[in-house]
């Protein structure tokens, strides 16, 4: 492909998986994309918040309920390429065990397989890119003893309850 880039339709081929994220992000937000700044860190306070944790989530559902979607974590509503660094996690690992309890403990192990993210490295900063597939099934966000239904309709992430569910 490299010797010969006039045989392919598009040097997209050529390009690495940073490469190919940073057009996504360059794209812009919309209904099937959305950027978090962190995990788990209010950027305003440099403290754990999980408030912060719980907005990751309730997208993740919203997108399951819908039409699925893609999440870029550690890059802020404007495009800017922020990393992870102020979440503090000891290594990729950890980041990548506290996320996936995430999952398992606020959606559901049924639902890990319509979810796929990994750790990129961009301008020497990871982000988590996380695509979500649309379930067949309905998807609650659990948080405490309740739980909460999202849809995603346009950039928005919306609760329905009530008759409106």
């Amino acid at each position: 492909m490299k010797n010969n880039p006039k045989m392919f339709r598009s040097n997209r081929y050529l390009e690495t998986p940073s490469e190919k994220i940073k057009l996504i992000i360059a794209r812009g937000e919309g209904p099937k994309l959305e950027f978090k700044s962190s995990i788990k860190t209010n950027l305003y306070t440099n403290f754990i918040d999980k408030n912060i944790e719980f907005a990751l989530l309730k997208t993740i559902v919203a997108y399951l309920n819908t039409e699925g979607g893609t999440l870029i974590v550690g890059v802020s509503d404007k495009g800017e390429i922020l990393g992870l660094d102020k979440d503090a996690f000891v290594n990729e690992d950890k980041l990548k065990l506290h996320f996936n309890n995430m999952l398992k403990d606020n959606i559901g192990i049924q639902f890990m397989h319509l979810l796929n993210y990994n750790l990129f490295e961009i301008d020497g900063k990871k982000i988590l890119k996380i695509e979500c597939s649309p379930s067949n099934k309905r998807v609650f966000l659990k948080e405490g003893n309740q739980e909460e239904f999202y849809v995603r309709n346009g950039p928005a992430t919306m609760k329905l309850s009530g008759s409106a569910l």
